[in-house]
């Protein structure tokens, strides 16, 4: 082969340099995957001979993502925020790299447990409006055109099935339009949500990534789907920690700002909302959280580990009746400086005698120093046995020397009382739950405004109702006098 002709004419290595960025450019634009990612200096000196941008680098929020994605230990990821955020762009080429196996900009693996072709799911809403409309043409914006694939359509003429012929991957584009039972039977790598879906859905997507230990993807604007926000943004695990799994990216309109949009047309399109509309459109932050009971509840505020409850400290109890479900027993303790610790919860199923013993134990195990205890005043209405669900537990407890009384119906003061609570006048809380309070702390964290309503919602209220008629009772720290230290004794044996 002959070597290159040497050309020291400074116009031709002109024209040739001129030739060549032409060629890169025309390379990109066909294949604009690759330039997701910030370009060198040399690509930059080859944007400004051309006079116009070649390489597209993902915004703050997107790289934030892509970075999360390369820890094998995560396996449910959100990207969630206002409009134009670049959310259905990052689930899109999320998607092709995961096709590839491989990040396209820069030829490095991506992790998976098996050797497999990919098979992934990408769920849109509605078909037209949001399918055809903006997945299908992100698709075909970002797949390389130097790469074969393969498409067929669906009964509504959508190109649904996309296969990767270098790889055998493919990728399924769902509509949260079918039922959540077309959804099931199905095993793959990788779920991607473009806008939340409703919760059976999810339920049965993620059913099929046990097999290939596959990971999620939610990108989503959060106007509806409450669940969202408290089961995968905020996800627990059982005993009540952070699940690191879970890797979360929360962005603004703003952070899209010179990656594609204008200040110009965000401020245009900000003259259309109402305020409410602007936390969530723009800022991102979920629509829900206005309809919060309990807003100023704060886990990294509000919840501490447990500790040893004083023996001076007074414990007031109040008791959920509910004579087919479960029932739901809250201890609240009151500390010397009137500071409140939600330290006990039971919710079990029983006969009213056996959750009155089930109280019992608890207190004689804890040593507890029992100022009242408080139930539902339906626990009075049972008139089809000789006695009273209210007689039952009362007599039973008064064994034990614990008063019974029926609790308060003021629900609306009541809440007023916990919110004081959780945060008072001093800007400062006065109510903590122990971290092993799980159902009290995820209900008090969950419970909204019924939006039809406007009134508390009725469900997965059960600790709630009790805590604030423990708030109710306004209970004061007084010094144990002889007799309440003989009858701990006596409680004790």
């Amino acid at each position: 082969m002959k070597p290159a002709k040497k050309v020291d004419d400074p116009k031709e290595l002109e024209r040739l340099y001129a030739e060549e960025v032409l060629k890169v450019s025309e390379f990109y634009k066909k294949n604009k995957i690759y330039a997701f990612c910030d370009p060198t200096d040399n690509q930059r000196l080859m944007e400004k001979a051309l006079g116009e941008k070649i390489w597209t680098p993902p915004n703050p929020k997107q790289r934030e993502l892509i970075e999360g994605w390369k820890d094998p230990t995560k396996k449910v990821f959100t990207l969630t925020g206002g409009n134009r955020l670049g959310k259905t762009v990052c689930g899109v080429v999320i998607s092709i790299a995961t096709m590839m196996g491989k990040w396209p900009w820069d030829d490095v693996p991506i992790y998976f447990p098996h050797k497999r072709a990919r098979r992934i799911r990408y769920v849109g809403s509605g078909w037209e409006s949001h399918i055809k409309a903006v997945v299908i043409p992100a698709l075909k914006q970002w797949w390389p055109a130097n790469r074969p694939v393969e498409t067929k359509k669906n009964n509504q003429g959508v190109e649904a099935i996309w296969k990767d012929r270098v790889t055998g991957s493919t990728l399924e584009i769902m509509s949260t339009s079918q039922q959540s039972d077309v959804y099931e039977g199905w095993d793959g790598d990788l779920v991607v949500y473009d806008e939340p879906p409703p919760r059976d859905i999810r339920v049965a997507c993620a059913r099929g990534l046990i097999d290939r230990q596959g990971r999620e993807f939610f990108v989503a604007t959060l106007l509806k789907e409450a669940w969202l926000s408290r089961e995968v943004i905020k996800a627990r695990l059982t005993n009540g920690q952070v699940d690191r799994s879970v890797f979360n990216v929360v962005g603004e309109t703003y952070d899209n700002l010179g990656f594609g949009l204008t200040r110009e047309g965000i401020d245009q399109f900000e003259k259309t909302l109402r305020p409410d509309e602007i936390e969530a459109r723009l800022r991102g932050k979920p629509s829900y959280l206005s309809s919060l009971v309990c807003p100023r509840f704060d886990r990294d505020m509000h919840v501490k580990e447990r500790f040893k409850i004083p023996l001076d400290w007074l414990i007031t109890i109040s008791i959920d009746f509910h004579p087919s479900r479960k029932w739901a027993i809250t201890f609240m303790a009151t500390a010397k400086n009137n500071f409140k610790y939600i330290c006990d919860e039971i919710w079990e199923h029983g006969n009213p005698k056996y959750i009155a013993e089930e109280i019992i134990r608890r207190v004689k195990q804890n040593n507890y120093r029992v100022e009242k205890c408080v139930i539902d005043p339906l626990a009075k209405g049972d008139g089809n046995n000789d006695q009273t669900v209210y007689e039952i537990v009362g007599d039973t407890l008064a064994s034990y020397n614990i008063s019974l009384e029926t609790a308060s119906k003021d629900k609306d003061n009541g809440i007023a009382i916990l919110n004081n609570l959780l945060w008072t006048e001093n800007a400062m809380p006065g109510l903590f739950y122990f971290s092993d309070c799980i159902k009290s702390i995820e209900q008090t964290e969950d419970w909204i405004y019924d939006p039809e309503t406007f009134k508390p919602s009725k469900e997965d209220d059960d600790f709630v109702e009790t805590i604030y008629r423990l708030a109710l009772l306004n209970t004061e720290w007084y010094p144990p006098t002889i007799y309440d230290v003989s009858n701990q004794k006596s409680m004790i044996l």
